[in-house]
Formats: C-alpha cells, structure tokens, sequence
C-alpha cells in the first residue's frame, strides 16, 4: 500500500478513531483501526464493540492495499506532523509515515484478524440540519453528565417521534430535560419511533467537526446510525422501558417569576464559594417587593446572601407568604443556561402539605425547550 493525503483532514478523522479504540484493554486488536486503500480514496474502520465508525476520504493512491495500524501512536505522530501532504506506505509488517523532511514508523497486523464491519440499512430514516440537531442536543445533555450515577439505564438521549413531533428527553431522574421539534424542521419516513439513544454515541456525534449539511439518523430495531455521508458512527441499542415523565412535569404553579438569566448567574457564581457538600443553595421568594434571596452556607467558609430582581407573572400564595426551596446550585444553573432567551420563566409550586414540588425552567416566549428539576 502507498498513498498520500492531506494531513489535516486525516488528522480530523483519526482524532475520531483514537477516542473510540483502546478502552478494550483486554482486547488488544481493537487498539488498532483498518486503513483500506483502492480508487482514489482511503477508507477507516475503527470499533470499540459498542461503537463503530466509518470514514471515507480522497487520497492519491498508488498502491492498493489494506492494514490494521495501532491508533494512539498514529493519532500522535499525525498531530504532530509539520508538512501538508502526508505520505504511508506499508512495507511488509510496517507503516512508514513521511513527508520530505520527516520519517516515522509503526508495526501493523494483518486486516483479515479485525472485527466483521457493522453494515447499517438507511430505509427507515430521520433527516434534520445538522447544526439545529447539535444545538438541540448540546442543550439536553446536562443531566447525562450524571445519569451514569443516579440511573445508569437511562444514559441516552430518549428519541421519541410521534405524530409529527420529534422530542429528545434526558434525565437523570433528579432532573429532566427536553426538547420538541416540529415536523418543519425535520424529514422523516418514519411514523412512531421511541428509541434511547446511547450517550457514548451523542457524545462522538458532536465532536464531528466536518459535518453535512444534514444529518441522516438511521433507526433499526437493535441499532442506530448517524450518516454523515463520508463517516457514519454506528451503535447498538437495547430495549429499555422510559419512564412516562410527562406525569411528573408541572402545569399548574403557585408562583411564576421572570429573572434575568446572566443577572442570577453571576449571583449564583458567588452563591457556589459557600455551598456545602450537598450544593445547597435556598431561595427566598418574596413577591410583595418582587426579590429573590440567593442563600447558601458553609460551616467551615462562611455565607453568602446575594438578592435579584424578579417579575412576578402568578402568584396564588397568601399576600405576604414568601416562598422557600433548597436545590442543587449546579443543577439549577444547568438549567438556566440551556435557556436560549435573556429572560427565564421559573415556575414554582407546592404541595398541598406545603412542601416543594418540581420546579420548571423554560423561555417565556416558546415552548420548545424545557428543564424540570426536583428540589433538595
């Protein structure tokens, strides 16, 4: 096999292939990722067992051939390649990696020792711009970076299509995130699907940095593919029962309140020095001069008591009744800061025993995002 290729576009895809190989430790081929060159294009294949991915580029190909090459090392001795072109020649068990004034090598293994490629078929299909489906999921993924903790079962993104509207739900059964998309913004073939969606998988998704202009979601019965043309990151799924969280998100609240959104989370900032092990911070609703109190206490740093203004849009407490509840400080910024408008509605509400129920955290002008988190 000799080629050669632009660098910085090998590079982008190795970068890929170097996070998903090597965490099999007791699995030492997986370590390594095939390279396969023939008509002018080089093709990867790289596979941790619950992921594969798959990449095609251009290259000048003089050679044909195909070979497994060790991941980090290359990954390394790519990023830290000077020239523009970069050529690989394989000479027996060896890669050569060169440009006109640099030379490396690495050992190789035959190709015909790696796993079987995943094939994925493309009939049942979604179809959404690839840059509105990265913002949706980057604002859903707050409480995936706990879910492995509270729910490992529930480490995904749930995709749930019905009737024309595609909602991604996350939750970590502390908090919950979702967001809706109309059928204008997507394509489909497809009438009902309700799939979880691995975090592994989201996570390689978003790290893409040459991305189509749209993004093809393929769904199967036991796996799911992102088709990016050129690359496509294929997973495997399993059956999983999501909870009906649509009974636990609040519809009807004792008080509503419009904040400022980078206002609160400067105080928050402040508030987060002095929180205990918990990240416990209170706030103190008082409607009649429409303030909220930020508290949070440590014993062994001190306090820290900071007020903001507030827009009260409900209120069915008592005149004077101020409102009072205990949440986590990082979980609450989570959701301020997956509100893309400068205001934020904060809906509170209490049981009939007086005690706090589900606050929701949303924009005041739309209701295609939402962030429901249960208090301390």
């Amino acid at each position: 096999m000799n080629l050669k290729v632009n660098k910085n576009k090998l590079k982008n895809l190795i970068e890929i292939v170097n996070r998903i190989t090597g965490k099999k430790g007791d699995l030492e081929i997986l370590n390594f990722f095939r390279l396969k060159a023939e008509n002018n294009t080089i093709q990867i294949n790289a596979t941790d067992l619950e992921i594969s991915y798959q990449a095609k580029l251009k290259a000048d190909v003089v050679k044909t051939g195909e070979v497994l090459i060790p991941a980090k090392q290359f990954f390394a001795i790519i990023s830290n390649f000077f020239e523009e072109e970069v050529e690989l020649e394989v000479n027996n068990s060896t890669i050569i990696i060169k440009g006109r004034e640099s030379f490396s090598s690495l050992p190789t293994l035959s190709h015909e020792d790696y796993p079987i490629n995943q094939n994925f078929n493309s009939d049942k299909f979604i179809e959404i711009d690839s840059v509105l489906f990265a913002d949706f999921l980057i604002r859903v993924m707050a409480p995936l970076r706990t879910a492995d903790i509270f729910k490992p079962e529930f480490d995904g993104v749930y995709l749930w299509l019905e009737h024309d509207l595609l909602k991604l739900v996350t939750t970590d059964t502390i908090r919950l995130a979702e967001v809706k998309l109309k059928s204008s913004f997507f394509k489909t073939n497809i009438k009902s699907k309700k799939i979880l969606i691995p975090k592994k998988i989201i996570q390689e998704y978003l790290s893409v940095k040459e991305k189509p202009r749209e993004t093809k979601i393929c769904l199967e019965e036991d796996q799911v593919v992102f088709d990016l043309g050129d690359q496509s990151l294929i997973t495997k799924v399993t059956a999983v029962e999501y909870p009906n969280y649509q009974q636990i998100l609040p519809e009807i609240f004792s008080l509503i309140c419009l904040v400022n959104r980078d206002e609160i989370d400067e105080k928050l900032k402040l508030n987060k020095i002095f929180v205990d092990q918990n990240k416990e911070i209170k706030l103190t609703i008082t409607p009649k001069i429409k303030k909220i109190e930020l508290y949070s206490k440590n014993d062994l740093l001190g306090e820290s008591k900071n007020l903001i203004e507030t827009e009260i849009k409900e209120n069915t407490l008592m005149e004077n009744e101020n409102f009072n509840i205990s949440i986590n400080v990082d979980f609450f910024r989570d959701g301020l800061e997956s509100v893309s408008t400068e205001k934020v509605l904060i809906g509170f509400n209490f049981s009939d025993q007086g005690s706090p129920k589900p606050i929701l955290i949303k924009s005041p002008i739309d209701d295609d995002f939402l962030y429901v988190l249960m208090p301390l």
